[in-house]
């Protein structure tokens, strides 16, 4: 006789050997002992989790010799035929070489007969979701009404794949994917049976890779015990399966946390000169590192522990090495560099390539930790300053004790003055921050005058220093400020007179980052921080065309201007008018102001 696998040989034959289904394997006993069992049942399920082997359970329990019951005998001759498949009214069909119509118009044919012997005409269809669409529009009727006595069962591994009519045809029994507790027992109970010795580690490396499915782990299984006879150990698994050792896994981990690149590309080359399958060895590493990550959230981790073949003092030693972020970010590299060696004409390469920029890359700072050392910075250069200057600030000041020439103008002002309530902005790598020595200025600064005194000489050698440091970050800015008249210095405001002023520069002055590199510019100056203010002055008029003359702090609104020609008096007599004097007109300054022009050319009016 042929040898029997282990998957068929240990297959259930009833439903209390079916592993990690209850749900399923406890409402279809329910429904037996009731007799409430469905005329169509569709089981849906991952691949080995047991649904054809229940559908075959269910269809011995309808037809046993010992009465319908949720227990069958396996003894009857209706239980064996079912069990060995020689059973005329127990069906199997395969949907994926049985998918067309032709196929179910001969089904429709067999249902419409009664059983021969048994109670019930068990069809079971495998793999259903292969089916056309014809022959699922075919069976619709079939399947709705079916004759007395006949019970449908639909297997598949993909439900989606069915058409909704279909489905509301069915009662639906989802299968799940089996827990590796779950394979590791059942495993267990077969090595006792067939007396063989299986190493505890290997039996959890056979369930780990099967992914849920029982019958890949039976197979994997007897694959094992085949190759190395009736004593099987975790290396032996390893070789089966082509799995890398546990030795290099962890020497590849520490490579990584000791930065070391050159170590991990020596482990790939050894690796691929061994044959191994990179992408295999890559997700083993990902493996690993989620145990390392449990080691260090967890205080019992050897439960929850999947490479079992790192020993766990390894993994609680390299655990305590590393922290949470730096395993998150080589995480999501090696997990990158997975998915892109399955369409990699290269594989190898992206493996290496991701592991030198996980062992290369800089430690993960902490977000409490950065904004700590920035107020330890912020605090060393202010006292560099001396005295005058203000202590527990959170703002650092744009120019750090360095003047810049116009050739020197440093890009994304914003970025270095951020506002007091922007959120700070902190890079994912941080390499350690070193403070700039404060270059002296190039002038002395004079003592700043008392508070209040206006146009002082410290006023305006302090606005001098202003004018240089915001010259060398804007220098368009500062050939605006260059044109004010006069600076007063009144308590802890900073007012800036300038004449007249088109709406362009009024704009320029008042934009956000502007006045903030002003203000930025005057707390170097002065040492202090300055509210700067800027104040519009109309043009001085000559005393025949003089108008009143205002000090303003927002738009300039004249007063009522003598016309052009005439005197505050009245008409006068026709006079040769001054160009000078005409351009300075205020109604000439205000529709310069209004339409930002300039006057061209002046020439005398004809009579």
């Amino acid at each position: 006789m042929s040898y029997l696998v282990l998957a068929r040989r240990w297959r259930p034959q009833s439903f209390e050997e079916v592993v990690g289904q209850r749900p399923v394997t406890q409402t279809l006993k329910n429904a037996i002992a009731k007799d409430r069992i469905a005329h169509a049942l569709l089981f849906a399920g991952p691949r080995g989790v047991g649904k054809t082997t229940t559908a075959r359970i269910l269809a011995k329990a309808l037809n046993c010799e010992q009465g319908r019951t949720p227990d069958p005998c396996n003894r009857c001759a209706s239980c064996k035929e079912i069990a060995e498949g020689r059973s005329v009214d127990c069906l199997e069909i395969d949907g994926a070489s049985n998918r067309g119509i032709d196929e179910v118009r001969e089904l429709r044919e067999i249902v419409r007969y009664a059983p021969s012997l048994k109670k019930f005409k068990v069809i079971i269809i495998d793999e259903v979701h292969m089916l056309t669409e014809p022959a699922f529009n075919a069976l619709l009727k079939t399947l709705e009404e079916p004759p007395p006595g006949v019970v449908f069962i639909l297997a598949t591994t993909d439900a989606h794949k069915i058409p909704p009519t279909i489905l509301s045809r069915c009662q639906r029994h989802d299968f799940r994917k089996l827990a590796q507790a779950e394979i590791v027992e059942r495993l267990q109970e077969i090595v006792r049976e067939e007396h063989a010795k299986v190493a505890d580690g290997a039996l959890k490396a056979i369930a780990g890779a099967a992914e849920g499915s029982l019958r890949d782990a039976q197979s994997l299984l007897d694959q094992v015990i085949a190759y190395s006879g009736a004593e099987v150990s975790e290396a032996d698994v390893g070789v089966v399966m082509g799995l890398v050792e546990g030795e290099q896994l962890a020497r590849a981990t520490q490579a990584i946390i000791g930065r070391d690149g050159g170590e991990a590309l020596a482990i790939v080359e050894s690796l691929s000169a061994r044959g191994y399958d990179l992408q295999r060895f890559c997700q083993e590493m990902l493996a690993h590192l989620r145990d390392l990550m449990v080691a260090k959230v967890v205080k019992d981790p050897a439960p929850l522990l999947q490479a079992s073949r790192v020993s766990p003092e390894t993994i609680r030693s390299q655990a305590r090495a590393v922290t949470l972020p730096d395993l998150e970010a080589t995480f999501h590299v090696l997990s990158r560099a997975e998915f892109e060696m399955r369409r990699a004409p290269h594989p190898r390469f992206v493996l290496e390539m991701a592991l030198v920029e996980a062992a290369e890359a800089r430690p993960l700072q902490s977000l409490e930790a950065l904004l700590q050392r920035l107020s330890t910075l912020e605090e060393r250069l202010l006292a560099e300053r001396g005295p005058a200057a203000p202590t527990g600030t959170s703002e650092l000041p744009l120019f750090a004790g360095a003047s810049y020439g116009p050739g020197e103008e440093q890009k994304d002002v914003r970025r270095r003055g951020a506002r007091r309530d922007d959120p700070p902005r902190v890079a994912e790598q941080s390499a350690p921050l070193q403070s700039q020595p404060s270059r002296p200025d190039p002038q002395p600064e004079t003592p700043l005058p008392p508070l209040g005194r206006p146009v002082s000489a410290g006023a305006e050698e302090g606005w001098a220093h202003i004018k240089r440091l915001v010259e060398g970050k804007k220098p368009t800015l500062a050939a605006l400020l260059a044109g004010a008249k006069s600076v007063i210095l009144e308590g802890e405001t900073l007012i800036v007179i300038i004449e007249s002023g088109t709406p362009f520069a009024r704009s320029t002055l008042a934009d956000g980052e502007n006045r903030l590199l002003v203000a930025a510019a005057a707390f170097e100056a002065f040492g202090r921080r300055l509210k700067v203010e800027y104040r519009f002055q109309a043009p001085s008029i000559p005393p025949v065309l003089s108008g009143s003359t205002q000090l303003t702090t927002g738009r300039v609104e004249p007063p009522e201007y003598p016309r052009l020609g005439e005197t505050p008096h009245g008409p006068s007599e026709p006079t040769q008018a001054n160009p000078d004097d005409l351009r300075r007109h205020p109604l000439v300054q205000r529709a310069l102001e209004l339409f930002d022009g300039q006057v061209v050319r002046v020439s005398e009016q004809q009579p």
